[in-house]
């Protein structure tokens, strides 16, 4: 499963554990902005019931956890914390880790520059990253960090003021034009909400986790990557899957920034081992120049892009595949 890190405050940090919820922020203008508001939903909607979260506290810059997701993410706008509106939330409870003491910036930032964890992310392109995504090997890393300052630490911690429940209620939140996603985002938190279920299978094979956004050197983000775990082995993941996702059509500039992001990957990550990388193309439509390459590269270098046209029915995105 994917584990998820939310950026907090010290003083919204005693709110969430109070309270058994962590959220992210609407602008600070407090400007409803369409695109931003799907773009929120979208990095909520992969996390499903029994997700590990931990929590990022700024100024002390230390990590500390570990929560799991307790039920879906969900919209609501009461008021819960003092400094600004937090609705796009999930509540949390407590897990069989309860560590007293906080892994610091530093212990971490170690374990980047050793490449034992790499989607750590607390900067994006666009600012601060209020939440984010990490792999759960990456996780079982930093949960090894934690055992080793916190021994003893295994008595279960209490969510004093529990925040009631509430259904999941974000793809009806989402912006529908004309029965069509209106936004890039809209189509990313479809995909999402569906990954979280375990969908597609028949598409893209038994994949054991997935990540969304997922940072790279090259100054841009991954939309997708699916990983797959090897089945003797939980641990070793042998195959990754690059999605590239457009809301409307997947032209020339879109391939050369999925074939970017391959390149990267098979140069850092994989050791140029070409075979535990494939690439997926998800649009409403690809152009001629586009399918032209595809079949191309398929036909003289046997490196397959999947090209899966998304439709959009009852609420779901169905995947069709074009080849």
């Amino acid at each position: 499963m994917a584990v998820h890190i939310f950026t907090v405050s010290e003083e919204n940090y005693k709110v969430c554990i109070e309270r058994g919820l962590v959220a992210l922020p609407e602008p600070k203008d407090g400007t409803r902005r369409d695109n931003v508001f799907d773009g929120l939903l979208s990095r909520l909607s992969g996390i499903k019931d029994g997700d590990y979260i931990l929590m990022y506290v700024i100024k002390s810059k230390e990590l500390r956890g570990v929560w799991q997701a307790e039920g879906r993410p969900f919209y609501e706008e009461a008021p819960v914390w003092e400094d600004r509106q937090y609705p796009f939330r999930c509540k949390i409870k407590w897990s069989a880790y309860n560590f007293q003491k906080a892994l610091k910036l530093d212990d971490i930032n170690d374990l980047r520059n050793s490449g034992k964890i790499w989607t750590w992310a607390l900067e994006r392109s666009t600012g601060v990253n209020t939440m984010f995504s990490i792999s759960n090997g990456e996780f079982f890393t930093l949960l090894t960090e934690f055992m080793k300052i916190n021994p003893f630490s295994t008595q279960q911690g209490i969510i004093r003021r529990p925040y009631p429940y509430k259904e999941f209620n974000i793809i009806e939140n989402l912006h529908i034009q004309e029965n069509h996603p209106k936004y890039e985002f809209t189509i990313m938190a479809l995909l999402n909400a569906e990954l979280a279920k375990g969908s597609y299978r028949e598409i893209f094979g038994n994949y054991s986790d997935y990540l969304c956004y997922v940072p790279t050197n090259l100054g841009k983000e991954m939309d997708i990557m699916l990983m797959y775990n090897s089945p003797l082995s939980t641990e070793q993941i042998v195959s990754y899957d690059i999605l590239e996702v457009k809301r409307d059509e997947f032209d020339e500039a879109a391939l050369q920034q999925l074939i970017s992001y391959e390149s990267w990957f098979l140069q850092k990550k994989v050791a140029g081992d070409s075979n535990m990388v494939r690439t997926t193309a998800i649009a409403q439509s690809f152009s001629d120049e586009v399918i032209h390459y595809v079949a191309q590269r398929k036909r003289i270098e046997n490196k397959p892009i999947k090209l899966l046209r998304y439709v959009y029915e009852n609420n779901k995105l169905n995947l069709v595949d074009e080849v």
